[in-house]
């Protein structure tokens, strides 16, 4: 989906694609976003292919019954963790 914020478009798109769950967002400049990555393990979570606590621009929140929870900055993420986990 897409939404016109003050600063731009903000866009997200999710498939499962074999086993994995696939998240793509784009976040405009000067904005943060929170999501939402149905896992029920940070440890299985990654963006651009690598864990989220190497991933530039991504910081962890929490995780509960919603999955787990990231706060991000502008640009272009793909989440990925494996399909059915919550």
């Amino acid at each position: 989906g897409e939404y016109n914020s003050a600063h731009g478009k903000i866009s997200s798109a999710w498939r499962v694609q074999g086993d994995r769950f696939v998240l793509q967002v784009k976040v405009p400049a000067n904005t943060k976003a929170t999501l939402h990555v149905p896992s029920t393990e940070p440890s299985a979570v990654t963006e651009g292919g690598v864990p989220l606590n190497e991933a530039d621009g991504v910081e962890f929140l929490r995780a509960d019954e919603s999955g787990v929870v990231l706060s991000v900055g502008s640009g272009r993420y793909e989440f990925a963790c494996r399909a059915g986990q919550v």
